[in-house]
C-alpha cells in the first residue's frame, strides 16, 4: 500500500507536467525563443520518459513476486480506465449535441413563429388600410 501511494503521487506529478507542457505549447511563453522552447519541451519529454521507464523496472523487477506480475496488472486496469473515460466522454459530447441541437430547433420554431406573426399582422396592417382608403373613396365620392 506503501508503494502505490508513492506511485499514485508520482503519476498524478506526470500528469501536472503533461498538463503544464500541454498548456506551454498552447499558450508559449514570451520573451522565449523558439528554439529555446522547443529544447525546453524535448528535456520535458525525455525526463517523462525517463521516469516511466524507471517506474515500470521497478514495477517489474524491484517488486515482490509475491506480488505478481504488477506491472501487466496496471497496464490492464489503465486500459480499462482509460476506456472507460473515453466512453464517458463521448457519452457527454452526445448528450452535449443533443442538448445543442434542441436548442437550435427550439430557437428555429421561435423564429418561425415570429415570422408567422410578423406576417399576419403585416397583412393585417395592409388590409385596415386598404379598407381605410376604400371607405375614404366612397366618402369623397359619394359624400357619406
Amino acid at each position: 500500500m506503501e508503494i502505490s501511494g508513492y506511485i499514485g503521487k508520482f503519476f498524478d506529478a506526470h500528469e501536472q507536467v503533461k498538463t503544464a507542457a500541454a498548456e506551454q505549447k498552447k499558450n508559449p511563453p514570451k520573451g522565449k525563443s523558439l528554439k529555446a522552447q522547443a529544447l525546453d519541451n524535448i528535456f520535458q519529454e525525455m525526463e517523462l520518459e525517463r521516469q516511466a521507464v524507471e517506474l515500470r523496472e521497478l514495477l517489474i523487477y524491484g517488486v515482490d513476486p509475491a506480488l505478481g506480475a504488477v506491472w501487466t496488472r496496471f497496464q490492464d486496469e489503465f486500459e480499462r480506465l482509460q476506456a472507460e473515460q473515453e466512453k464517458e466522454r463521448l457519452e457527454q459530447e452526445a448528450k452535449d449535441r443533443i442538448a445543442q441541437w434542441q436548442r437550435r430547433k427550439m430557437l428555429n420554431q421561435l423564429q418561425d413563429r415570429a415570422l408567422i406573426i410578423g406576417a399576419v399582422m403585416i397583412v393585417t396592417l395592409y388590409l385596415h388600410l386598404l379598407f381605410q382608403a376604400i371607405r375614404q373613396m366612397t366618402i369623397t365620392r359619394w359624400g357619406s
